[in-house]
């Protein structure tokens, strides 16, 4: 970015060129110390229709105009004009390219530019802009006055009888309202001053006690204190800075097709107000957001972190995302960099430079894709892709670095010793089920039998709590007593109606209890991606992470049943609560059975079958028979041909 720097300071110093007419003694020093060695030495070549590298040094415009290599002649400035270099053989060229001029002739070369390369009797500039033999753009008088080329100069305060004026600024204006007959403002009393200067430098109004102070304080400098802690204020960044946030277009998305969010974007802004607030200089302002990432490092961390943020500027901006030609969403970006760059820092619209000439500004093609040329070496989005995403780069320092590298190094260590702790689970889990196969698939063709039975009549919707009838209750998801949830009755809910969110709820049961001991639920659901909850009881986190399990589809062809924990209830009324803090899976049924352990079944009907039953029985791990069970349905759909015998 360093060369964007320069190449920007080049195009702003080919500034004021058109000349007033030379003194006598400017006049004198050109024809006796310039004109002669230019006729001697440089017009053989120079000159004429069709001059060597098209620079013609036969007119002080044809300097000013230059040649392939860009300007010649930089009026004032000597140490930024290519013919001072080359005359000083530089290494960058050497001209008279055999043999140097004598020093004393090169110094007076260098006072003329000096002076401002006074050329008497020279021809004025066209009315229109033209382009000469070599190609290049020539400018006119008017387009070489525009108010951005043209230098800071002193002026001359106007002195006035008057104690109106108290600052110079007072001074010019006293003088421009008497030009047109105009009186001064009366001066505003102190309330009116402090909430004027307060507004002005915060965009808010003083407090009821800085009004009351300013009011009492009978000082000479009161108001200078006043004004001094309102730009010492943090409010004063935030008030200033939004006008050069204006400009710099900033937004905290890109706008246009893919509307994405730049979500480091806050720190360009915090950036400029605090650039604000600690009185930056505007050249190094200006340094920090086009070349930032080539500056010096400096001692103060957060001065060398702003000046990678301050890059934010030539990032952030609308940017088409989606454009299907990667050139032309590089050059598009291009283009709009180059074009805030012009009317932020310049004044400038070099956006119309990327077809043509400029018709009134003087900017030639041949600029504009030079500096595109810089813009293209830079980094601004990591591919041209659809969608292409924008280049970021971390801010931390180099011990920082370090620390999050040896971060990375105990992480990478702590995962492969749990993926080592896993991989022997698992060849535990692989050798449990070889050793007891049948008894997996013996019980997990019953739970999908089971889970193939017609539905049983569920508890309805009522406010009354749900009655546990013979030790056990099945109800309806959508049921809920309390919550928050949505009821879906077609789509994912088609013909068996379930409950889902879009992002966090929760859904809550009454159940009542005439027998108070341990209970199980299952629960019935579907999920392509795993969506976990937490089971509630009374108030009491059982389980962290329920319905979890991924059943490959979200419609109801994808519900399966599954165990979600072992609780106790109390006689009465108990409550069940599914608390999701993202978004739940599809859930349609529960059911609730009572478990006497050990015990003997303390009711006079039989045992209600569950998948928590199927798998005591058949003396196998609860949580594997539900991928059995997937297994069974895959075999019967036809896949997995060594299972064909068991098929049948």
């Amino acid at each position: 970015m360093s060369r964007l720097w320069i190449a920007l300071t080049v195009f702003c110093s080919t500034s004021v060129s058109a000349q007033t007419p030379p003194s006598a003694e400017e006049a004198t020093f050109f024809e006796t110390k310039i004109r002669p060695v230019l006729v001697e030495r440089c017009l053989e070549c120079h000159s004429s229709e069709d001059p060597e590298n098209g620079l013609d040094l036969s007119s002080r415009t044809g300097m000013i105009r230059g040649g392939k290599l860009g300007p010649a002649l930089k009026p004032g400035r000597p140490d930024q004009s290519l013919l001072i270099s080359a005359l000083r053989h530089d290494e960058f060229i050497k001209m008279p390219p055999r043999e140097k001029l004598p020093s004393h002739q090169v110094v007076d070369f260098t006072q003329w530019v000096k002076l401002g390369a006074p050329w008497p009797n020279s021809a004025p500039e066209s009315v229109a802009a033209e382009t000469n033999n070599s190609g290049a753009m020539t400018f006119t008088s008017k387009q070489l006055q525009h108010w951005a080329w043209r230098p800071l100069s002193q002026v001359r305060v106007p002195k006035s009888e008057s104690d109106w004026a108290i600052s110079p600024i007072d001074e010019f204006i006293l003088k421009r309202l008497k030009q047109d007959h105009l009186k001064p403002a009366p001066r505003a009393d102190k309330r009116t001053l402090i909430r004027r200067a307060t507004f002005d430098l915060t965009g808010l109004p003083p407090t009821p006690e800085e009004t009351a102070a300013f009011v009492a304080d009978d000082s000479p400098h009161a108001f200078a204190k006043v004004v001094d802690r309102l730009l010492a204020s943090p409010r004063y960044g935030e008030r200033w800075g939004r006008h050069w946030l204006d400009v710099a277009r900033y937004a905290d998305s890109n706008g246009l097709d893919e509307n994405l969010s730049y979500a480091n974007a806050f720190r360009y802004r915090d950036y400029v107000i605090r650039a604000m607030n600690n009185d930056k200089p505007y050249a190094r302002f200006v340094q920090e957001q086009l070349a930032g990432d080539l500056l010096p490092k400096v001692e103060d961390n957060q001065d060398n972190m702003d000046r990678f943020i301050a890059t934010g500027f030539l990032a952030i901006g609308p940017k088409m995302l989606a454009e299907d030609d990667p050139v032309k969403m590089q050059m598009d970006i291009i283009d709009e960099q180059l074009n805030t760059m012009g009317q932020t820092f310049m004044g400038l619209t070099l956006g119309c430079a990327r077809c043509h000439d400029h018709k009134f500004d003087p900017i030639p093609t041949e600029d504009y894709y030079s500096l595109a040329g810089i813009f293209k070496s830079s980094k601004t989005m990591e591919n041209h892709k659809v969608v292409a995403v924008w280049y970021e780069r971390p801010l931390v320092s180099q011990a920082v670095r370090r620390k999050i590298e040896e971060t990375d190094q105990e992480v990478s260590k702590t995962e492969a010793a749990i993926a080592a702790l896993k991989n022997a689970h698992k060849k535990l889990l692989a050798e449990h089920q070889q050793e007891n196969l049948t008894e997996y698939l013996l019980a997990a063709r019953e739970f999908d039998q089971l889970q193939s039975l017609p539905r049983q009549p569920a508890a309805s919707q009522s406010d009354e709590p749900f009655p546990v009838t013979n030790g056990s209750l099945r109800f309806e998801a959508e049921h809920f007593h309390r919550g928050d949830v949505e009821k879906v009755a077609s789509g994912y809910g088609e013909g068996i109606g379930i409950t889902g969110t879009r992002g966090a709820g929760f859904m809550e049961y009454d159940v009542r209890v005439d027998k108070p001991g341990w209970y199980q639920l299952e629960i019935r659901h579907a999920a392509a991606q795993s969506r976990p909850a937490k089971l509630v009881i009374n108030g009491n986190i059982i389980e962290e992470s329920v319905v979890g399990q991924v059943t490959g589809s979200w419609y109801p062809d994808g519900q399966r049943w599954f165990p979600a924990g072992r609780f106790e209830l109390n006689e009465g009324v108990n409550t069940i609560r599914i608390d999701s803090a993202q978004v739940h899976p599809h859930i349609d049924r529960l059911l609730l059975v009572f478990d006497p352990g050990d015990a003997k079944w303390p009711f006079d009907v039989a045992a209600p079958q569950s998948m928590t039953s199927v798998a005591a029985r058949h003396g196998v791990r609860l949580a594997l028979v539900s991928e059995w069970s997937r297994l069974l349905k895959e075999i019967a759909d036809g896949k997995h041909g060594q299972f064909v015998l068991f098929r049948g």
